[in-house]
């Protein structure tokens, strides 16, 4: 089975949505904020240090303000319509080269994180961008060598100790420019 047959067969029911996240509704935070606020407190988001609800929004608005922020949708049972956010992806740009770093969510099935990353690398592959680079540590590494057979992501290299965390990965897209 080729990439293309592949993806086809894994967007079936339809493809994941990205969207932006939403911070304020009028004077109050949006509701996106109190989802992420869930997901933040039953696993904390790597570099995000908040220990309170509105210190969490104080500071995803803090960094919404240079980083683009977007929440990923996909069908998952724990939501009462069938379909709800299953993660959040911020990404750094430099107007050429475009850095995005996932958190999904306690409740995102495997099936939602392969869905909801195959499809952005999938939309990466036509934005006006040089290249989307990704960086990757072991816990990520099999999801990533997955979405690398559905064509949308090559792996790079390793680079030994390139996190405090470990051993980092390195992929790539690349963009339409």
């Amino acid at each position: 089975m080729n990439p293309k047959e592949k993806r086809d067969l894994l967007f079936k029911g339809g493809r994941p949505v990205f969207r932006q996240l939403n911070i304020m509704d009028g004077e109050n935070y949006h509701q996106d904020i109190a989802i992420c606020w869930v997901a933040h407190s039953k696993e904390k988001f790597y570099s995000i240090e908040a220990e309170d609800q509105s210190g969490f929004a104080s500071e995803l608005a803090e960094k919404a303000s240079i980083l683009e922020f977007l929440v990923a949708e996909d069908h998952n049972s724990y939501y009462e319509k069938g379909s709800g956010p299953i993660g959040i992806v911020w990404v750094a740009t430099d107007g050429w080269k475009v850095e995005p770093h996932c958190v999904f969510f306690s409740w995102a099935t495997p099936r939602n994180k392969l869905r909801a990353t195959v499809a952005f690398f999938q939309m990466s592959r036509y934005r006006k961008i040089g290249a989307c680079v990704v960086y990757s540590l072991n816990n990520s590494k099999p999801l990533f060598d997955k979405t690398a057979s559905y064509g949308v992501l090559h792996y790079v290299g390793k680079i030994p100790n390139g996190d405090p965390r470990g051993d980092e990965f390195m992929y790539s897209v690349r963009g339409k420019r």
